[in-house]
């Protein structure tokens, strides 16, 4: 049970009620993380913003992206977290080996180097904030600028996800979504 309530759409300031509505009308679920962060209403429409564009809006391959957020969902033991986004790196073309290997990867042959970049680089992000020359400069040996940079932002925006997950213990009672689009709103094409 959450250590805080809720704040459900028949109670949110309008302009959050709004938010929540235009959410379920495109066919994503306001989710338990949703209904927390609008205790802050000023940051909810930007949070929000933020999590679809590192969704549907980056050049980042998806897969990678699903295998650092995996990663830090194990690293910070998110559950919340952890639940929607198996599915999603199932969804963007992990293997049920890789998605169960995240939590011990560096003892496992599921990955190949670019991937182990990866995973290392979100090992150091969101542990110690830093992350060790031979680690970048593996990691460039695979993504470009921009593609770090966004693998950089996801690692920090999940990380945030869990840090307000789980001080706050954000139930894990909702429906988990299905697919990806559910939770963006955006219909598969």
């Amino acid at each position: 049970m959450a250590r805080i309530p809720y704040v459900e759409k028949d109670q949110a300031p309008p302009e959050i009620a709004a938010l929540f509505g235009k959410m379920e009308a495109n066919g994503a679920p306001v989710g338990n993380i949703w209904k927390m962060s609008a205790h802050v209403p000023a940051t909810l429409p930007f949070f929000i913003r933020m999590g679809n564009a590192l969704l549907t809006k980056t050049q980042l391959s998806p897969k990678l992206r699903e295998m650092a957020i995996l990663r830090v969902a194990e690293l910070l033991d998110c559950e919340y977290e952890r639940r929607g986004h198996r599915m999603f790196g199932k969804e963007v073309g992990m293997t049920d080996q890789q998605v169960e290997a995240v939590k011990d990867w560096e003892s496992s042959t599921a990955f190949d180097e670019a991937e182990r970049a990866v995973l290392r680089f979100a090992d150091e992000v969101a542990t110690r904030g830093r992350v060790a020359d031979e680690t970048f400069a593996a990691l460039a040996r695979h993504l470009d600028d921009d593609r770090m940079v966004e693998l950089a932002q996801t690692i920090g925006f999940y990380g945030m996800i869990a840090r307000i997950a789980l001080p706050f213990q954000i139930d894990l009672s909702e429906q988990a979504p299905t697919s990806s689009a559910q939770i963006t709103g955006r219909r598969r094409e």
